[in-house]
């Protein structure tokens, strides 16, 4: 592959009287940077993957029986990703920042995990008083990872001094960042209390109500790592981990968090394409979708209840 790949088309494969930025109520922005990946390589190849895959998802919402869509969804072109972590964040920052100050949403698609400290930033400069909802297999709060406090492994652990957060669908950490958790008090649903949940009817309700309960601010940035998702359903990430949230349980929450709260922005992060196995970025496109989707739903007065 060349960098030239990387440029997309439109998400969902929109008209363009669907695509203007100055009519859309979201915006979609591509983010191809990998550099800290420590098992599997090739997330910076996710953007292009999910925007290809969206070509083959319907507009029809089958859950809420419309096609937000049609209330334009404007793609930026890829970010350029040359440069140091510091440059990179930077950069992502003031381009969230600049679709936020319009008053759109904006979904960034990594990459790795890293490209949310910009992404949180960028949110950040107009509302600082906000929630950061992790989902993700990993804690990802090391103070530094192989010689980078930038490592995908850190993400959390550069955003929690600014912001409060909780934490969804952990199942793997390090000790020392199992102290920190303890010592910070960080609200953790984990994986295992997702699994527990599955025996009870109103489990979903019941784990979903707790991550609620612990989001003391109204407004809410959405981190999703695709690796919080079972890798029986979701094999193509960087770090897979088994024991992760099935499809219904991942979109519950989504549109829980949209009708209870104002999610401002969000990003779906760590697709790794398999070649020849479409599956894992179809699945990515389409929560790509359930999440514009919400947005744009919250926006226009149908996503609470």
């Amino acid at each position: 592959m060349n960098l030239l790949e990387h440029a997309g088309n439109e998400f969902l494969d929109l008209p363009s009287e669907l695509t203007a930025r100055d009519a859309a109520a979201a915006v979609v922005f591509p983010i191809p940077y990998e550099a800290t990946t420590s098992y599997t390589k090739g997330t910076e190849w996710g953007p292009a993957a999910i925007i290809e895959a969206s070509s083959q998802v319907e507009w029809y919402d089958e859950t809420h029986g419309d096609e937000p869509c049609r209330k334009g969804i404007h793609t930026l072109p890829p970010l350029d990703c040359r440069g140091t972590p510091e440059d990179v964040i930077d950069r992502i920052a003031r381009e969230v920042s600049s679709v936020r100050s319009e008053g759109r949403f904006v979904l960034s698609l990594g990459g790795e995990h890293t490209v949310s400290i910009g992404c949180v930033a960028g949110v950040a400069v107009q509302e600082d008083s906000l929630t950061v909802v992790h989902v993700d297999a990993h804690a990802d709060l090391r103070d530094e990872y192989e010689g980078s406090p930038w490592s995908h492994a850190c993400v959390m652990r550069r955003i929690v001094d600014r912001h409060p957060i909780v934490q969804v669908g952990t199942r793997s950490l390090s000790e020392e960042e199992a102290e920190f958790v303890e010592r910070k008090g960080i609200p953790v649903v984990s994986g295992q209390d997702i699994a527990e949940a599955r025996s009870d009817p109103e489990g979903v309700k019941r784990w979903i109500d707790t991550i609620l309960a612990n989001i003391r601010t109204e407004r809410v940035y959405l981190t999703l790592d695709l690796d919080s998702l079972d890798p029986s359903i979701m094999p193509a990430v960087g770090t897979p981990e088994p024991g992760g949230l099935l499809w219904h349980e991942a979109i519950a929450l989504v549109d829980a968090l949209f009708r209870h709260k104002e999610v401002l922005a969000a990003d779906l992060v760590e697709l790794c394409p398999i070649p020849g196995f479409v599956a894992p970025d179809f699945i990515a496109a389409r929560l790509a979708y359930k999440i514009v989707g919400q947005a744009i739903r919250s926006r226009h007065g149908r996503a609470r209840g």
